[in-house]
């Protein structure tokens, strides 16, 4: 395979892990841009919706369906967690960051408790592989690259051009002057809360349409989507996108060259060297509950 080849194969398979890990930061970082929580159980939702397509897949159900159903079940699953419990630590953030700590744990230990901490697979929903040149394109990669582009489409186009994403941004710039305003404050909050985790959901199931998944899948994915939020700046919707395709790519790179042991370190290596540079991300970030608009 020529060089060319090579360079242009990592590219593609960069981007289909860019897409997972983009998802996962455009919750966070959503999330944080209103309540100034951050969610390091993000990483759970993501795993409860692979779990949820692996179950609906085995059932006998299609990728199509099952995909749905895993938004729609870690949706609704943020929303009891939003209204439970995280709506009683909006007044101290850290409260929220602890809550997150102990849901890792209680989700992680709720599926080895019913599924085992075995790996779960489902067959790929697409098997065609196109060459153009030296270059092997997986069409179940191609799926997850546009689906995730249509998503972070459509989710910004409600964000910036809906009346809900007017009020939600009003919301993030001052939560107390927009509820003064008649906006209801807490329901955007929960609004968050469902739309983060069902993009949380969303990346579970494309994920584990590439790769097999664990109970303790989502600690490490997490920790990368934390470290994109970072990198584009956190608060920042705009560069949780750019920051993820960065970050997939230096990982599609480190992977495709021989480096595969060292993806992480590359990729918190990249987190470090942004922050000391632009501690605010490359494209700036919040420190309280605002968000780029």
């Amino acid at each position: 395979m020529r060089a060319v080849d090579i360079f242009i194969q990592q590219i593609l398979n960069g981007l289909s892990i860019a897409s997972v890990i983009t998802l996962i930061a455009i919750g966070v970082t959503l999330i944080f841009g209103l309540t100034g929580i951050i969610n390091f159980a993000h990483g759970e939702f993501l795993m409860i919706g692979g779990i949820v397509t692996w179950l609906a897949v085995s059932a006998g159900l299609g990728f199509p369906l099952a995909v749905v159903l895993a938004i729609l079940a870690v949706g609704l699953m943020g929303y009891i967690l939003e209204r439970g419990l995280f709506r009683f630590t909006l007044e101290r953030p850290t409260n929220g960051f602890i809550v997150s700590l102990g849901l890792i744990v209680v989700l992680q230990h709720v599926v080895v408790l019913f599924w085992n901490p075995n790996q779960k697979s489902i067959p790929r929903p697409l098997t065609t592989v196109w060459e153009v040149g030296g270059v092997r394109i997986a069409s179940v990669r191609v799926m997850v690259i546009l689906i995730t582009i249509a998503v972070v489409a459509l989710s910004f186009r409600m964000i910036t051009a809906s009346r809900y994403g007017r009020a939600l941004r009003a919301s993030v710039e001052d939560r107390d002057t927009a509820a003064l305003m008649g906006i209801p404050v807490r329901r955007y909050i929960t609004g968050v809360f469902v739309l983060g985790s069902a993009l949380a959901g969303l990346g579970g199931a494309l994920l584990i349409a590439l790769f097999p998944i664990t109970p303790f899948t989502g600690g490490t994915m997490v920790m990368k989507g934390f470290a994109v939020a970072l990198i584009g700046g956190l608060g920042n919707i705009y560069g949780a996108v750019a920051a993820g395709l960065i970050l997939g790519i230096v990982e599609g790179f480190s992977a495709g060259y021989g480096f595969s042991q060292w993806t992480d370190a590359y990729s918190f290596a990249l987190m470090i060297l942004v922050l000391i540079v632009r501690p605010h991300g490359l494209f700036g970030g919040t420190s309280g509950p605002r968000m780029a608009s």
